[in-house]
């Protein structure tokens, strides 16, 4: 389907509205429940509260029995697991009622998040927020590529100072229905003077209800980027996700989402397209609770709005995680990506001989792990890498780098 036909994403955002219309309804309408035990409830508070989880976790499982989209029982479930010190299925069964976005990597972190809100949640707070700041030190270098063997810039490295700071804010609909929304805010000063410094929004605000032992999750989730020279990159979409819970060490969850990337104004306003996505993701937790194993992939099409010289694009991708705690104060973790973008049409702007035009496709791997040391309550130490390696058949968009950050992270 051509852009033109595409038109400026009109019939997208109709699209769009209208499923996720369909989601909400179905939603809210899917709010009839079974009669909580309130004596398995109150027992299993109790026992939280005098240190016992092992038993807490007994009481919440029976109060889950009799009503499975329970709300207390999945969070005092969650919470056992945490003051058992198994996070991945804590963060599991905490996720089958709320969710942030913008979450750090580890599970020492996600867990803590989630305790917080849901200690809050039993305390009779109506706003249950949490708040992070992030700061530290970091080099940056741009490694060998075809594209540096044509321009020139391998082995450049800079130093940037990172600085993250943000939050999130749980609140109750209904019974049943939580709000859920993040803002979180990134930035790199670079010590090059010929770079751009990065600075990056990212927000989402959505709601979530448990379905027995699964999970609905539907709303809308953007970011604003700066690109250099006053320019900026603004997203926004609406998404639906539905987790299938299978016990306490797995999950199962298929998402979509509709968006447009928009480049205001600029050189770079050519780049603005309309982009849908399926995702799938499987969470197994396993070593008793301490470790997570995550699978995923996803599928997607792009449609150029503004005359971008590749044209529209298809796109498929598998993705991985996996964190393991060593401690209640050390954790380390692993992810990987895989990317394949397959353009339309042929570019025009690298070479006037129509022999040597091609179609672009490009392959994109990226690879990142870090360590984390909390080392007081709320304190942390981060370590962490990240590697990109991104090849096309137009060799002079290929591109490598090589990043290392330190830093410390504060959250209350």
């Amino acid at each position: 389907m051509s852009s033109a036909t595409i038109g400026n994403g009109g019939w997208l955002r109709r699209i769009a509205g209208f499923g996720l219309a369909i989601v909400v309804t179905s939603g809210l309408a899917s709010n009839a429940f079974a009669a909580p035990d309130a004596e398995a409830l109150q027992r299993g508070q109790e026992l939280l509260a005098a240190d016992q989880p092992e038993q807490a976790k007994l009481a919440f499982e029976q109060a889950l029995k009799a009503d499975p989209s329970s709300v207390e029982a999945h969070l005092g479930l969650a919470r056992s697991y945490y003051a058992l010190g198994e996070y991945a299925r804590a963060v599991l069964e905490f996720e089958a009622v709320l969710r942030y976005d913008n979450l750090p990597p580890d599970l020492l972190e996600q867990a803590a998040t989630y305790d917080k809100a849901a200690a809050d949640y039993e305390a009779g707070r109506a706003l249950r927020p949490f708040y992070y700041a992030e700061t530290g030190i970091g080099n940056y270098r741009e490694n060998s590529s075809t594209a540096t063997d044509i321009f020139g810039g391998a082995g450049n490295h800079d130093t940037f100072w990172p600085l993250r700071v943000g939050g999130g804010l749980n609140a109750d609909l209904t019974e049943r229905h939580s709000l859920n929304a993040t803002l979180d805010y990134r930035f790199r000063w670079y010590d090059d003077p010929d770079r751009r410094n990065d600075s990056d929004w990212r927000w989402n605000v959505n709601l979530g209800r448990p379905i027995d032992d699964d999970n609905l999750r539907f709303g809308m989730r953007g970011r604003v980027s700066y690109r250099g020279d006053g320019q900026h990159r603004n997203d926004w979409g609406v998404f639906a996700a539905y987790g299938l819970g299978f016990g306490p060490n797995d999950r199962v969850t298929f998402g979509g989402e509709v968006r447009e990337r928009r480049y205001p104004r600029g050189p770079l306003r050519e780049r603005t397209r309309d982009i849908a996505e399926l995702t799938a993701s499987w969470t197994h937790s396993l070593a008793n609770g301490r470790t997570a194993l995550t699978f995923g992939a996803n599928l997607g099409q792009e449609w150029a709005t503004q005359d971008r010289p590749d044209g529209d694009a298809s796109f498929w991708g598998v993705n991985g995680e996996v964190d393991h705690n060593f401690s209640d104060e050390l954790d380390a973790f692993f992810w990987w990506s895989y990317i394949n973008e397959a353009f339309d049409d042929e570019r025009p702007d690298f070479t006037t001989d129509p022999e040597l035009l091609a179609v672009r496709n490009d392959d994109l791997w990226n690879f990142g792990g870090g360590v984390v040391w909390r080392f007081a309550p709320g304190w942390s130490l981060r370590p962490t890498f990240e590697y990109n390696w991104e090849e096309s058949n137009i060799p002079a968009l290929a591109y490598s780098s090589t990043e290392l950050w330190l830093t410390v992270r504060k959250s209350f």
